[in-house]
């Protein structure tokens, strides 16, 4: 049935062919490869078959029963072929048939409300795209990729990620093999929450999905209140890891006034590094902060502006990436936050150890908008055709 899966990959392919009513004559080459993958007897026993069943129109032979150079058939006979086709394919499902039930599934799905609306949205966008008739290759995986998306949807506090897919899958290894990588290309197209210098482990971090318990490393003079006990992290000179149960249940007293500077660092080498300082508060990014930590990072701000002004800064890479990270604890955290030890000047400085920048990651910092404090070192990155890791300002 070599002759009559082709012809329907061919209907279903167009945009027109495989719905109903669809009407006209088609024409088909016949090729060397189609006699060599089918084998030329049997390429030329089904032709002979399919003409005798009415199934097409008309044959151009070049030797007549022996060697068939161009086939004719009709989209209304479409239904034909499917039964031929289903005879020793029974699990095959129609394209029309596969869009009804996928659509009658999503519809479904979007009955329930949604808390998160890029979800939403998404499966609005592929109910329209299958009334289109646009029906993507991996949509079969819809039983897993679904339920994921219902789980995300649900979360607000952060998860393993097996204990996610147990949850929600059925299976401690399932999301990780089979949809994770789905998951991370929606939510990178849908999710506006997503930066796009953000690798896959973040991206999920973003979604509440954890490969292990978020850790907050922070050096200062910190006040918590944690059960009942009012904890001055001044004490801890070298700095202090808050693990995720912490910044949950952690009060942030409402006194902070020892600090006057916030200082966010990008590396841990220059995090460790970073002289103890009575007034400043150092941050350990990590590159992007989670949720919980961006929620924990906006409660300290607001009580830093009613305790009197404090200032903030960042300090990352000089490179594409820490350019980015700069810029979203500026619209997402820290509005007021300043560059440190982010210039050109020190970037000129230090140029004997730069690196060469991929051409496509230079291609992205021409593309992207960049604040005026970082519109110098930008523009030197792209004159040099290098980048700057923060560790080298540590030689």
């Amino acid at each position: 049935m070599y002759l009559v899966k082709k012809i329907i990959d061919k209907c279903e392919k167009s945009s027109a062919d495989w719905r109903p009513g669809a009407s006209g004559g088609r024409t088909m080459r016949i090729e060397q490869a189609d006699y060599d993958k089918a084998g030329k007897t049997v390429l030329v026993g089904e032709i002979l078959k399919l003409k005798e069943m009415g199934l097409l129109s008309d044959v151009k032979w070049v030797i007549r029963g022996s060697d068939a150079e161009r086939i004719a058939y009709r989209v209304e006979d479409l239904q034909g072929f499917y039964r031929l086709w289903q005879r020793e394919n029974v699990s095959f499902c129609p394209k029309q048939e596969r869009i009804c039930i996928y659509q009658e599934r999503l519809k479904q799905e979007l009955q329930q409300q949604f808390h998160k609306e890029w979800i939403a949205d998404y499966i609005k966008w592929l109910v329209e795209r299958l009334m289109r008739g646009s029906l993507p290759g991996d949509l079969e995986k819809l039983a897993l990729y679904l339920p994921s998306l219902r789980g995300i949807d649900s979360l607000t506090e952060p998860v393993f990620k097996r204990v996610f897919s147990k949850r929600w899958l059925g299976n401690s290894k399932t999301f990780e093999k089979e949809a994770e990588k789905h998951i991370i290309t929606l939510a990178r197209t849908w999710c506006k929450e997503i930066d796009e210098g953000m690798d896959d482990k973040t991206v999920l971090s973003q979604l509440y999905i954890e490969e292990y318990a978020q850790e907050l490393a922070v050096k200062g003079p910190l006040k918590l209140v944690l059960s009942d006990f009012k904890i001055d992290l001044s004490v801890f000179s070298y700095g202090a890891v808050l693990n995720s149960e912490t910044l949950k249940y952690g009060e942030l007293c409402e006194e902070q006034t020892d600090i006057r500077r916030v200082v966010t660092i990008e590396n841990k080498a220059n995090f460790i590094s970073a002289s103890y300082e009575p007034h400043t508060l150092y941050i350990f990014s990590h590159g992007y902060f989670s949720p919980r930590e961006r929620e924990f990072l906006i409660r300290l701000r607001d009580i830093l502006e009613g305790n009197g002004h404090a200032e903030y800064f960042h300090s990352g890479d000089l490179d594409y990436g820490g350019i980015r990270i700069f810029e979203y604890i500026r619209k997402r955290i820290f509005p007021e936050v300043k560059p440190l030890n982010m210039d050109a000047s020190l970037f000129e400085e230090y140029k004997e150890y730069t690196e060469k920048i991929e051409d496509g990651t230079k291609a992205k910092l021409a593309r992207m908008e960049v604040s005026g404090e970082m519109s110098a070192l930008a523009e030197k990155i792209l004159e040099s055709g290098c980048v700057l890791e923060q560790e080298c300002l540590l030689i």
